[in-house]
Parts: structure tokens; C-alpha cells; sequence
């Protein structure tokens, strides 16, 4: 599956079941990868991408609090934070300003005997970073934060793309 599904990739192409078929992990991630590249199509194209809800940016005890939320970014995957996320500054002195980025990842889960793993979680990262995101890249900026000395003196959400999907 390429990083920006879309035309450019060809037609859509699903696995075809019948009887008696034997069937393998390619024709497994196929599958998947069928629903998920169709997924994001749809979501991109339709909906666009940007902050659907939620994503709150708070200062907290010497570092800052993500609230929950969902986005889409702009490859059209969903980003799903389920809970808060702390943060702590960055020991930086010279630094006054910060990135707030989410970010789309999945990470193996279920560890099976004799190594691998039978499950993917696909997840939203939040982080700092001291520049903003590219607008045509897939990391979504959620806030700039201000410090001074170790100490949140502002959040500014002004810069963030939100996309909403209802009328």
C-alpha cells in the first residue's frame, strides 16, 4: 500500500473467495489492505483532514495535557486518542517555543510463541517538536506552545486544521 492511496496506485483490487481456495498470509494482507486503502481513500477525499474533535492542550504540572480526541490526517487515516496524554517539556533553556504534533502509528501487540506478534494497534502519538509539521506531510499540528524557564506561559491552537465532518 503506497503513502498516499489514491489513482496514481491503479484500480482498487479485492481478493476473489471461492470453495476449496487455499489461502495465505499475502491473501490475508490483501484483504486488509483492500479495506483500509478504501478506508483512507474515502476519508481523504471525501471528508479531507484536519482535527475532528476534541485534542484539548493544556499546561499540567510542569508539562502540558493532550486531551482525547479524533483526527484524520492528510494520508486519510484516522487518529484516534482514547485518553489524556502528558507531555513534559523538553529540558531545553534556550527554547521558547514548541510544537504540539499528533501523529498516526501502529505497533505489533499479541506476542505469539516462537516470536511475532497477531495483532497490530494502530494509534495516535502525540509529541513535541521544535518545528511544525509540513502541511502535506501526515503529522498534524494541534498547538504552539510557549515556555519560559521550564514554565508553559501559552497555548496557541489558532495554527491547527479542523475538519468537520457534519452539515
Amino acid at each position: 500500500m503506497s503513502e498516499r492511496p489514491g489513482a496514481a496506485d491503479g484500480p482498487p483490487e479485492r481478493v476473489n473467495f471461492f470453495d476449496g481456495q487455499l489461502l495465505g498470509f499475502d491473501d490475508f494482507r490483501a484483504e486488509q489492505d483492500y479495506h483500509r486503502r478504501m478506508r483512507y481513500l474515502h476519508n481523504r477525499l471525501l471528508h479531507g483532514w484536519g482535527v475532528v474533535e476534541g485534542f484539548a492542550v493544556d499546561a499540567d504540572d510542569g508539562g502540558l495535557l493532550v486531551g482525547p480526541g479524533v483526527a484524520i490526517d492528510s494520508l486519510g487515516r484516522e487518529l484516534v486518542l482514547p485518553a489524556p496524554a502528558h507531555l513534559d517539556l523538553p529540558a531545553a533553556p534556550d527554547r521558547t517555543a514548541w510544537c504540539v504534533v499528533a501523529t498516526w502509528e501502529e505497533i505489533p501487540s499479541a506476542p505469539v510463541a516462537g516470536g511475532g506478534f497477531s495483532r497490530w494497534v494502530e494509534r495516535c502519538a502525540v509529541s513535541l517538536r521544535p518545528d511544525p509539521p509540513d502541511d502535506s506531510g501526515p503529522a498534524l499540528l494541534l498547538a504552539i506552545l510557549l515556555a519560559v524557564a521550564g514554565e508553559v506561559t501559552g497555548i496557541d491552537t489558532s495554527g491547527r486544521r479542523v475538519l468537520s465532518v457534519t452539515g
